[in-house]
């Protein structure tokens, strides 16, 4: 028995008969004939009535079926009986065919043999591209549906049915109890991909199509696509009094999956407060949850009490939403250091006891949630093992692989590695419907330009940003993105975008009763705020959270005091030593730019120079982490140095530290526009075409790292 052609032999074959084709058109003819050689020799043939490519596909498509049919009609019903059971599985198994066909006119092998000599089936006596049109114009519908409803009956019976024959038994228009059973239960056993596929097969054959919504919606939103699960769990949400109440249930959980989502963790909360205690069982924990996040406590507590939570089993899972949930409410409620160190541990044992990866979509993971408090008490190294573990777990096509990858790249720029940070986020592919991992990207690009003092970026950075600012509705796990479009927001003189979203922040720490170890972040933005729009009055409320913080954990402590050192620095009495505490514990918990942002603040207020001069130094220290280690190859040579005066050299310095024109002119006894004329002159001499480009041309000069003496 000779094998199937390659794309390659179709072509040679055609040059060899001299009748050269092209590549595409070969891979076409490969297409519909599957290789067999007497198909590929009448596609081949037709090829040759056409004198372009583009319609010769459809030429030979027409030529291959038309040989296909005049073979099947010159063949008795039996032995299309035994093409078609061949063509829809059965292949080569003569047992099955002897059992299956009545009065065969002569022997099965013998009538495979022809047919795959003829181009009906492949060399191993399997399906090939559109036999089965051929089979319904030759055998007619009613005939061919009979011959596989016996196959189907046949496969039952003996337990042989697979999905590859199923799917293409309803594709062929079978429509049977049975086959729609097989199908529903293979869709809940296989990967989002193909259940997908199996579900859609399964309805075709006649399954219930609203008993199957919720879990093609389930489907849908692991394949990311919201739009379609929402719509699917809509028909059960709106026939919820006919829905039994694992569907109402699994209808709620992933409506709610997709409003979060979505940026409306309020209507998740709505979803689980509408489903109750008693009909959300188990998932009442997800509704605690909801309802915290979005700033309910009266909900939480509603779906905190009935009977079902305590009947459910003790299950794994069950026992990982328990700890999510009391996690969650110490972490909100904690006021000592003890109490947020225990919720930090509950909710790093939710982690462990939540099954990996999980196939239920549910509004957020413990292990997002974990690491987003791990971020907001300013532990970075717990923030970041947690999302290599994560992600170490997730398939590479898992729903909750984004959102990890998004913290953990916010771990990163929060740790000082801007360029690690920068190509992480750019990997990643997120549509514009999934707004809460949208509003973390779009965080985390103005964090970065931000950092990097390019104020071209940062602008692109949040025009960019505008769409998903106009639909988001904040929750308590978006204060640190929120706190970074704030910053964004006033360095471009935009901040009444943000107006509505700081409102409704302010909203849910109320409803929350002011939960210290979440919102202190958001208050240390604040201040950074007041002072970027050069309003301390602005600063003293935040400055008066943070202190009221301070005891619920270190982080908050450390927060409060720069916001104090900053208050003195405002005010025109900075307090050298206090400055420095400051900017090293700031450092520490992942904020050592806003560190160096406060020393050469404060470099800038105080009258004896030598403590400036330290002040500086310390800013340096801060705003290049590894400078001391790099200053001995990263310093400039003395030729190197000559390119600028020594007066164009001071500006570069406090240019690439990030210093303002006002600040540098007040540092070197200046005014702001002579600053101005002397980077303008640092600009043409190197060439530099953008101010980014000026930056980093002198950072690889080696300004910025301690180098010259301020």
């Amino acid at each position: 028995m000779q094998a199937a052609l390659t794309k390659t032999e179709i072509a040679s074959h055609a040059a060899s008969l001299g009748r050269p084709i092209s590549g595409a058109l070969a891979a076409a003819i490969l297409a519909v004939t599957g290789g067999c050689r007497s198909t590929v020799e009448v596609a081949l043939d037709a090829a040759q009535k056409v004198s372009a490519d583009v319609p010769v596909t459809k030429i030979v498509g027409d030529a291959v079926r038309a040989h296909q049919v005049d073979a099947l009609r010159s063949m008795a019903d039996s032995e299309q009986t035994v093409v078609a059971l061949a063509h829809f599985g059965v292949g080569a198994d003569l047992d099955v065919i002897a059992d299956l066909v009545e009065s065969p006119t002569r022997d099965a092998a013998s009538i495979l043999d022809d047919a795959i000599a003829a181009g009906l089936l492949s060399p191993a006596a399997a399906a090939l591209p559109d036999t089965d049109r051929a089979l319904t114009d030759v055998m007619g519908s009613r005939r061919l549906t009979a011959v596989l409803t016996r196959l189907l009956e046949y496969r039952c019976k003996t337990d042989t049915l697979d999905d590859v024959t199923a799917v293409k038994l309803v594709r062929a228009g079978i429509r049977h109890p049975e086959l729609a059973t097989f199908l529903q239960h293979a869709a809940g056993a296989a990967a989002p991909e193909s259940a997908v596929v199996l579900y859609d097969c399964a309805v075709d054959a006649g399954a219930d199509r609203r008993a199957l919504a919720a879990a093609r919606g389930e489907t849908a939103a692991l394949l990311g696509d919201l739009a379609s699960a929402q719509r699917l769990c809509d028909t059960v949400l709106e026939d919820f009094e006919s829905a039994d109440e694992l569907e109402l249930r699994s209808a709620v959980r992933i409506s709610a999956f997709i409003a979060a989502e979505s940026g409306m963790t309020s209507r998740s909360a709505d979803l689980f407060t509408w489903l109750g205690a008693d009909r959300a069982g188990a998932d009442a924990h997800l509704g605690v949850a909801a309802c915290l996040i979005a700033g309910d406590r009266s909900g939480a507590d509603a779906l905190s009490t009935g009977n079902a939570r305590s009947a459910a089993p003790p299950t794994s899972s069950g026992a990982a939403l328990t700890l999510l949930t009391d996690g969650l409410r110490q972490s909100i409620d904690a006021t000592s250091t003890a109490q947020t160190t225990a919720a930090a541990n509950t909710l790093m044992r939710s982690v462990s006891l939540s099954p990996s990866p999980s196939r239920l979509v549910t509004p957020d993971s413990p292990a997002a949630i974990a690491i987003l408090f791990a971020l907001h008490s300013g532990d970075l190294s717990r923030a970041e093992s947690l999302s290599a573990a994560a992600l170490a777990a997730l398939p590479l096509r898992h729903h909750q692989r984004q959102r990890i990858a998004l913290l953990q790249s916010w771990a990163t720029m929060l740790a000082g590695d801007l360029a690690a940070a920068h190509s992480r986020v750019e990997a990643l592919r997120i549509p514009s419907s999934h707004s809460r991992d949208q509003l973390f990207l779009h965080g985390i690009r103005v964090g970065l330009a931000r950092r990097s003092g390019d104020s071209g970026s940062l602008l692109k950075a949040w025009d960019d940003a505008h769409d998903v600012i106009s639909r988001y509705s904040v929750d308590l796990l978006s204060l640190l993105p929120l706190g970074e479009l704030w910053l964004g927001a006033v360095r471009v003189g935009q901040p009444e975008r943000l107006s509505h979203l700081l409102d409704r922040a302010d909203a849910i720490g109320a409803g929350l009763d002011e939960p210290h170890a979440w919102t202190s972040a958001l208050h240390w933005y604040g201040v950074q705020a007041a002072i970027l729009a050069e309003r301390p009055a602005d600063l003293v409320p935040h400055a008066r959270a943070l202190a009221e913080a301070a005891e619920s954990n270190h982080y908050s402590a450390a927060l409060a005091a720069a916001g104090r050192a900053w208050l003195g620095v405002l005010q025109g009495r900075p307090d050298v030593a206090e400055v420095e505490t400051a900017g090293h514990s700031l450092a520490r918990f992942g904020h050592s730019w806003d560190g160096a942002r406060l020393a050469s603040e404060a470099a800038l207020r105080v009258e004896d120079t030598r403590a400036a001069t330290a002040l500086l130094g310390l800013a340096r220290s801060l705003r290049q982490p590894t400078a001391a280690a790099a200053s001995e190859t990263a310093a400039p040579s003395s030729e190197t140095k000559g390119s600028l005066s020594a007066r164009e050299a001071e500006v570069a310095e406090l240019l690439v530290l990030g210093v303002t024109y006002r600040e540098a002119g007040a540092r070197l006894y200046i005014s702001a526009k002579t600053v101005e004329h002397h980077v303008a002159r640092i600009r043409r001499r190197l060439g530099a075409g953008s101010r980014s480009e000026l930056l980093s041309m002198l950072r690889a000069m080696g300004y910025g790292t301690g180098s010259v003496d301020l």
